[in-house]
C-alpha cells in the first residue's frame, strides 16, 4: 500500500478538507440536545437499569435535575458487570462493545455530555486510515484513496454521528476495516504466515463488527456472498479460510446472539420501525437519505416551499452523481471491485427496504441504519472523481468540469457542517419534539423557584433534565420506556389509571405540569381545586401552569 500524496491543487484541497472535517467533529460537542438514545447510552454505561431508576423516583420525594442525572454517571457502586447486565436485560438489541469502551472512557474523562460524545468523535478519526486502506485494496490508486479520505472527512453524515454518544462511528470503522481485511486476505500468492495473519485479522474485525451493531450481520452477509461469487469454489484455500474465520466470529458472538433471541420481547421498537409510509413518501425519504452523505442543511419534514425549492436542484445533482458513479464503477473496474461495493450497499438496503415495501414503515429511510450503504456509495464517488481528475487526461473541458464538481462537493459539505455545528437540534435527534422541549426548558428556567410535576415517559424526562437549571425541582412518577415501548400506547392507558395523584406542595414561585396524562390533569383539577392552563405564549407546547382556583 502506497501513501503517495497528490502534489498539486488537489493535495492542498484534501489537506484543507481533512483539517475542517476533524475540526467539526470536535467543535460544540455539547451544543446539541442530549437526546433519548444518548441518555440511555449514559444509563447503560453507568450500570443502572431503568427499573432501578424508576423504583427510586416517585412522587414521594422532590428531586432536582442533578438527582436524575446521577443514574447516568459512572461511580464505584456499579461495575462493568452491571453495565453488561443493564444491556442484557433491558437493551438486548445492542451488542456491548461500544458500551464497554464508553464505560472505560467515562472512568477516565467523566460522564458529561462532552466527554460521552468525545469517544465517538475520537473513534471516527479511525475512519481515515481505514478508508484509505479499503480504497487502496479496491482501486490500487493513492489518488482515489485520498479523495475517499476527504469525502469521509467532510461528509455531513459522518460528522453528525461522530458527535453522537452512540455506536455508529464504531460501526463505520468495523465495516471498513473488515472489508479491507477480507480483500487483503483474498489476495493470491501470499506466504503462509501472511495468509494466516490476514485471515486472523479479518476474523477479529468481523467479531468486533458483530459486537458493535446487530445490523452488522448485513455486512457479514455481503462478505459471504462476495467470497462465494469471487472465489466460486476455484480458490478453495480462500474459500475454506473465509468460512473458518466466519465460524470463529460466529462462535465468539454466540453469547450476545443467544441473549438477543431469549430477550426478543424486550427489544425496543421505535416509530421508525412501525410507522406506515406510502411508496412515494418512502422513495422521497430514500433520496433524502442518499443526499445526507454529501450535504445536510437540517431540513426535515417541516420544510417550507422555499426550502424545498433550494433542496431540489442539490438533491437531483447528488442523486445523478451517485447513480453515475455506481454505473461508472461497474463499467470500469474488475468484478472483484464493483461486486464488493454493490453488496455493501445492497445487503443492508434490501434487508431494511423489503419489509417497508411489504408491511409498511420507514426503516430503510433512516440514515443511522445505513452505514454500509454510505461506505459503498462514497467509495464509488471517490473512484469516479479520481479517474475524471486523472492528471494524464487530455480533455481540458472535462477536467475543468470535474474540478468544479469536487470543489462544489467539498464546499456544500463544509457549509453543512458549519450550519450543523451551531444548531441545538437536528433531524437525527427527533428535532420536532426536541425544539419544543428546548422551549419548555427556557420557559421553566425563567422562573425564580419552579417545580415540574409530571408522569411523562422517562425517555422525555431524562433529556429535558440536561437543559434544566439546578434550581428547578421535579415531582415525578415517570412511565417506563425500554420494557414497554412496543405497546406503549396501550400500556399507557392502563398505567395512568393507577397513577397516584400527588399533593402539590407550596413554597414554589411557579408550578408546571409537563406532558401530563389525562388522569393526572383531571385528578389535580378535581381533587385539589387547581386551575391548569397552557403556559402563556406557549400554547403549542405540552407544558401547563398550575394555579389555585
Amino acid at each position: 500500500m502506497r501513501l503517495n500524496f497528490p502534489r498539486n491543487w488537489l493535495g492542498i484541497l484534501i489537506i484543507a478538507v481533512l483539517a475542517i472535517g476533524i475540526l467539526f467533529r470536535f467543535v460544540n460537542l455539547d451544543r446539541k440536545f442530549y437526546w433519548i438514545d444518548e441518555t440511555y447510552t449514559s444509563l447503560r454505561v453507568s450500570g443502572y437499569t431503568e427499573a432501578e431508576m424508576l423504583k427510586e423516583i416517585s412522587y414521594q420525594q422532590i428531586i432536582s435535575p442533578p438527582d436524575l442525572q446521577k443514574y447516568k454517571q459512572v461511580n464505584s457502586s456499579k461495575t462493568l458487570t452491571d453495565t453488561l447486565n443493564s444491556l442484557a436485560t433491558e437493551d438486548p438489541q445492542h451488542p456491548p462493545l461500544y458500551y464497554v469502551m464508553a464505560r472505560f472512557w467515562a472512568q477516565q474523562f467523566g460522564s458529561s455530555v462532552t466527554a460521552m460524545r468525545s469517544l465517538a468523535a475520537v473513534i471516527s478519526l479511525l475512519v481515515f486510515p481505514a478508508i484509505y486502506w479499503l480504497a487502496w485494496e479496491l482501486f490500487a490508486s493513492s489518488t482515489a484513496a485520498w479523495i475517499a479520505v476527504a469525502i469521509f472527512a467532510i461528509s455531513p453524515y459522518h460528522i453528525l454521528f461522530a458527535q453522537e454518544a452512540r455506536q455508529y462511528s464504531l460501526w463505520a470503522v468495523t465495516t471498513i476495516l473488515s472489508s479491507a481485511a477480507l480483500l487483503r486476505a483474498m489476495r493470491e500468492n501470499q506466504k503462509l504466515v501472511v495468509f494466516v495473519s490476514s485471515w486472523t485479522l479479518y476474523a477479529i474485525a468481523l467479531t468486533a463488527g458483530l459486537y458493535t451493531h446487530l445490523l452488522f450481520v448485513c455486512v457479514a452477509a455481503a462478505h459471504a456472498i462476495y467470497v462465494g461469487v469471487i472465489a466460486n469454489w476455484r480458490d478453495l484455500k480462500s474459500f475454506i479460510a473465509y468460512y473458518l474465520a466466519g465460524l470463529a466470529a460466529l462462535i465468539a458472538f454466540i453469547p450476545t446472539l443467544v441473549n438477543s433471541v431469549e430477550n426478543f420481547n424486550q427489544i425496543r421498537s421505535t416509530t421508525i420501525w412501525i410507522e406506515q409510509s406510502n411508496l412515494l413518501r418512502l422513495v422521497t425519504r430514500w433520496a433524502g437519505s442518499i443526499c445526507i452523505g454529501f450535504f445536510d442543511f437540517g431540513i426535515d419534514g417541516t420544510a417550507n416551499a422555499a426550502q424545498l425549492a433550494l433542496l431540489l436542484p442539490l438533491t437531483l445533482a447528488i442523486l445523478a452523481l451517485v447513480g453515475y458513479a455506481i454505473y461508472f464503477l461497474c463499467r470500469h473496474t474488475p468484478k472483484r471491485v464493483w461486486v464488493m461495493l454493490l453488496l455493501l450497499i445492497a445487503t443492508t438496503a434490501l434487508f431494511l427496504a423489503v419489509p417497508d415495501l411489504i408491511r409498511g414503515g420507514r426503516r430503510s429511510a433512516n440514515p443511522r441504519y445505513l452505514v454500509p450503504c454510505y461506505v459503498g456509495m462514497q467509495l464509488a464517488v471517490a473512484y469516479l472523481l479520481s479517474v475524471k481528475l486523472g492528471l494524464n487526461s487530455d480533455n481540458f473541458k472535462q477536467q475543468r468540469f470535474w474540478k468544479i464538481v469536487i470543489v462544489a462537493l467539498f464546499a456544500i459539505g463544509t457549509i453543512s457542517a458549519g450550519i450543523s455545528s451551531q444548531a441545538e437540534t437536528w433531524w437525527n435527534k427527533g428535532s420536532g419534539w426536541l425544539r419544543a422541549d428546548l422551549e419548555v426548558a427556557r420557559t421553566v428556567n425563567l422562573a425564580s423557584n419552579p417545580l415540574i410535576v409530571s408522569d411523562a415517559n422517562i425517555a422525555y424526562m431524562m433529556p429535558l433534565s440536561y437543559r434544566l437549571e439546578p434550581k428547578v425541582k421535579l415531582l415525578i412518577q415517570p412511565q417506563c420506556y425500554t420494557s414497554c415501548y412496543r405497546t406503549y400506547r396501550k400500556r399507557r392507558e392502563l398505567a395512568v389509571k393507577k397513577t397516584n395523584i400527588p399533593t402539590i406542595p407550596g413554597g414554589f414561585s411557579d408550578v408546571f405540569l409537563y406532558k401530563p396524562s389525562d388522569m393526572l390533569r383531571s385528578g389535580i383539577e378535581e381533587t385539589q381545586k387547581y386551575k391548569i392552563e397552557p403556559v402563556a405564549g406557549n400554547s403549542g407546547l405540552d407544558i401547563w401552569k398550575i394555579t389555585k382556583k
